[in-house]
């Protein structure tokens, strides 16, 4: 997890969480990007939806309950998450493309993307590596391997 979207999940004011679903436009858009790592949360940081190549980079959050679903909390109650799953590590000359670090995948350069539901207080968050990339080969072979 970054700095930036950790500390955005940290000052989530309590009225504005929303229901503990994905809203349909967020699953609707989620369910078209299978190959990619995809996660909807709520405002709090509560992991309401992930797709397989989401949940091969950060684990299943989905399954948890309670404070246990909230990606923040995870991470900051279980310091081996941070070893385990994908971490960001630094950035690169390209505008939004990012350094990660990934246990079994190694170094991973992705583009991240924050798209914030005002209405239902949801955000959907997705990497993409550029096409061809070593990366790119990586996440590849993680979708293939999770199925």
């Amino acid at each position: 997890m970054d700095r930036e979207l950790l500390e955005y999940f940290l000052r989530a004011r309590p009225n504005e969480v929303g229901g503990d679903h994905a809203s349909p436009v967020m699953t609707c858009i989620v369910e078209r990007l299978p190959d990619h790592p995809a996660m909807v949360f709520s405002r709090s940081g509560e992991v309401l939806l992930q797709t397989r190549p989401a949940i091969a980079l950060f684990g299943d959050c989905t399954r948890f309950g309670g404070s246990s679903r909230h990606l923040v909390d995870r991470w900051l109650a279980d310091p081996v998450a941070c070893e385990r799953h994908l971490v960001e590590v630094g950035v690169t000359g390209h505008w939004h493309l990012r350094r990660y670090r990934h246990a079994d995948l190694g170094e991973l350069e992705l583009y991240r993307l924050l798209l914030v539901d005002p209405v239902e207080h949801q955000m959907l968050l997705v990497f993409m590596a550029l096409p061809g990339s070593p990366t790119d080969e990586k996440l590849r072979r993680l979708t293939i391997a999770a199925d």
